[in-house]
């Protein structure tokens, strides 16, 4: 039997193994076509119970033959002809013999040779359709036994080699309704007034494969997705009668459950979230991510009722009962896994409709009175590596440019301006055109890093890695900088509901928040699947903005901010638990690890980039008085200066350690910038360069480095999540020289350096703001 299954599908039609040009005579390949089918049939006579191997083996060999022969003849015909038949006498032969019916019915009854049969029968019909692709699916005589043979495989168990040619030919099926959809209805069969979509249903179990067969049926299950839009029918049966959602939310769960609860090899100081090569050396996440794409792709593809269905059962049968108390675990080095589990999948699903279920998920969700959301902003209090990838988490959300994590994290707090004292209300956010913050948060770098000239230091204002710009000490690549994120965010926030101005109070379309979450139409007129873009008012181009993006609470507009807010959360007057804590951290600047400082000053950083006027000027303008429990950037800065400046004039040596710790960070980017070099010409990645001034890391995560301009950058590009980091020594040696033990002296130097370059990054973005701000008065 193995010999025979083995022969079966190594043999070839010689069509495919060698040229058909050659001349043939039409009415000796016809004759031939004959004799090969009538010595077959005398073998599927003699042989209609039980035949044995010798009989399957020389009815596998006529068929060869025929193949081949009708592929010969198939070429010539003319296929826009119908009936095709009439073009070519083998093929009106064979439907008038009923051969492919014949040979179903012999291959039925062949016992143990049964699936050698099936195979040698699927082989034919892939051979066949590839040739002369949708023509011969409107003839009965070739469409009735394809159907028999692909219901007859519905509940059989096949080799894999078999399993590989059924999913082929399901596939090609697939390509050719695409392109031919009047013919999708040849495929649904009815039974026990249920209808079936045969093809979907075939392609259903090897969702989650993870081989060749696996993508195969995914590729397959996503134009049977793309066909739901076309056909009614096929989204009628997908959502209805097929258990899909069902099985890709249950999927992720066993999928998920396999991940390891601990992640063991995380020793490098900055480690903070999952790279590309994390996913393929960790066991069974690689899996897991593959699930999460496909769903991806599904909601990018699909009927609005599938879309609306997935997004249901993900945040009901997966977010809900398994990613919420896993991370809610009590054991830290868990805490660590989940989030950095989370942080991915929030990475990883872009679809509005998905991605509206896990941001639902995060502000929403409430387990034990405790929620969920304020778990997470309280770990950033937390040392570690639990510090850092609930950083890692909120640098991610805040990225998204999304109203509703946003209002949540920041602005329902900001809003009623209780930050503020009582004075400054009624008098919000004058603007400032000669934008004197920048100047003071300039005077707030450190005074010890202003070292005399020499070479060195001459060198370290602007350098040249590989191509790329160091953004050490260049102010006015600062401002570069500054100008580009400011646009970006700008365009991305262009069509929120409410500006935050100050003055504004925030509103409810519907009846409330929960009402909201529950009918999946907190954004407005969209469930997040319904319309997957949000057309952009008052636009004069074709522009569109994703519509998770936008939040479903509209701001009244008042003459003033209200001071009578009694039932408010932010009654005591503060800037919300999560500015606090992340300010409340950076006050622990000289305690917190240097990598830890890394990516504090890079989120706030990057929340500085938004362009509302309540965010902006809480972190960027020094002339709001706030309330004294509220704390404010400049004076943790100021304060941090001073300490700094304090400790490093009682060390003799303070000079030399600042030097070597400016030294130390533009040698840690070289090596970083030649390492993404390396990394792009052994891939002959050329096109991805990695963007100058972006807080980079590798893919590795025995060298998971922070920044492409270390000190300097602190947020992720695409060059992290597309390339691979080989450094040019050994990894033990990199670590050594990337992560070097550093002394207290040491330790307070680069966290002065760190401090000097920082204040210039905010004083960029505090002078690019104004220009922004000026810009738009005189369009």
């Amino acid at each position: 039997m193995d010999k025979l299954r083995s022969y079966i599908l190594n043999k070839q039609p010689r069509a495919l193994m060698s040229s058909t040009e050659e001349e043939c005579d039409p009415q000796a390949c016809y004759d031939s076509f004959k004799e090969h089918w009538h010595q077959a049939l005398k073998i599927i006579n003699r042989t209609r119970q039980l035949p044995k191997h010798d009989d399957v083996l020389g009815v596998v060999n006529h068929l060869e033959q025929m193949v081949t022969l009708l592929l010969y003849d198939v070429k010539k015909i003319d296929q826009l002809r119908v009936p095709i038949s009439s073009s070519s006498q083998c093929l009106e032969h064979m439907m008038n013999e009923n051969i492919l019916d014949k040979l179903f019915e012999w291959g039925v009854r062949a016992g143990k040779y049964k699936n050698a049969v099936s195979c040698e029968q699927l082989k034919l019909y892939e051979v066949l359709i590839s040739r002369s692709r949708h023509v011969l699916l409107v003839h009965e005589p070739f469409l009735r036994p394809m159907l028999k043979l692909l219901t007859s495989c519905k509940d059989d168990l096949f080799s894999k080699e078999i399993e590989k040619l059924l999913v082929d030919l399901l596939n090609q099926l697939c390509a050719l309704l695409m392109q031919n959809t009047d013919l999708i209805d040849l495929f649904f069969q009815t039974s026990d007034n249920k209808s079936r979509f045969i093809i979907f249903l075939l392609l259903i179990p090897f969702v989650h494969r993870e081989d060749s067969i696996g993508m195969r049926a995914r590729d397959g299950l996503l134009l049977c997705m793309s066909l739901s839009k076309k056909n009614k029918n096929v989204a009628t049966y997908i959502v209805e009668h097929s258990n899909f959602a069902v099985l890709a939310a249950t999927g992720l769960n066993g999928l998920y459950s396999l991940l390891p609860n601990v992640l063991d090899d995380t020793s490098v100081p900055d480690w903070r979230r999952l790279t590309p090569d994390d996913v393929n050396d960790i066991k069974g996440l690689s899996t897991f991510v593959t699930s999460l794409e496909f769903s991806n792709a599904v909601a990018q593809v699909a009927h609005p009722t599938i879309r609306k269905q997935l997004q249901e059962f993900l945040f009901g049968g997966f977010l809900v009962p398994v990613l919420g108390p896993a991370l809610l675990q009590t054991n830290v080095n868990e805490q660590v896994a989940a989030t950095a589990y989370l942080e991915l999948i929030l990475r990883t699903l872009t679809q509005p409709g998905l991605l509206y279920a896990l941001l639902k998920f995060l502000i929403n969700m409430d387990y034990d009175g405790h929620r969920l959301l304020e778990i997470l902003i309280q770990r950033i209090n937390s040392d570690g590596e639990l510090c850092l990838v609930s950083l890692s988490l909120f640098e991610t959300m805040v990225n998204l440019n999304c109203e509703d994590i946003m209002l949540e994290l920041v602005f329902q707090h900001l809003q009623p301006c209780l930050h503020l004292m009582l004075s400054q209300r009624r008098m919000l956010l004058p603007l400032d055109p000669h934008c004197q913050s920048f100047e003071k948060l300039l005077n707030l770098a450190p005074t010890c890093c202003d070292l005399p000239s020499s070479p060195r230091s001459d060198n370290i204002h602007w350098n040249h890695y590989g191509g790329q710009q160091s953004l050490c000490g260049k102010y006015h690549a600062y401002l570069y900088d500054a100008r580009t994120k400011i646009g970006s965010c700008q365009s991305a926030c262009s069509s929120w509901n409410n500006t935050y101005t100050g003055c504004d109070e925030i509103v409810q379309d519907l009846t409330t928040t929960e009402e909201n979450c529950n009918s999946f139409s907190s954004f407005g007129e969209s469930s997040g699947y319904e319309s997957l873009k949000l057309k952009v008012e008052d636009s004069n181009d074709d522009s569109t903005v994703p519509i998770w993006q936008i939040s479903s609470n509209r701001i009244r507009k008042n003459n003033f901010s209200p001071v009578d807010s009694g039932d408010h959360l932010n009654s005591s007057g503060s800037a919300g638990p999560f500015l606090t804590i992340i300010l409340e951290k950076l006050k622990k600047f000289l305690s917190n690890s240097f990598y830890t400082n890394l990516h504090v000053t890079g989120l706030i950083s990057r929340l500085a980039v938004y362009p509302q006027p309540l965010l902006r000027t809480y972190l960027l303008d020094d002339s709001l008085v706030l309330q004294p429990n509220v704390p404010s950037l400049f004076q943790i800065i100021g304060s941090l200066k001073q300490n700094v400046d304090e400790y490093m004039s009682r060390r003799s040596d303070g000079a030399s350690l600042v030097k070597f710790a400016k030294d130390f960070l533009v040698d840690r980017e070289t090596r970083l910038i030649n390492a993404r070099r390396n990394t792009l010409e052994k891939s002959n990645s050329f096109n991805a360069e990695p963007e100058p001034f972006q807080r980079n890391e590798p893919k590795r995560r025995s060298l998971n480095l922070p920044s492409i301009s270390s000190m300097f950058g602190r947020r992720p590009s695409q060059i992290a999540e597309n390339s691979v980091a080989m450094m040019p020594t050994s990894e033990e040696y990199s670590c050594n020289l990337l992560y070097p033990k550093f002394n207290e002296p040491q330790h307070v130097a680069l966290c002065a350096v760190l401090l000097d370059e920082w204040v210039k990054e905010l004083a960029a973005l505090a002078q690019e703001h104004t220009i922004a701000q000026l810009a738009a008065l005189f369009k």
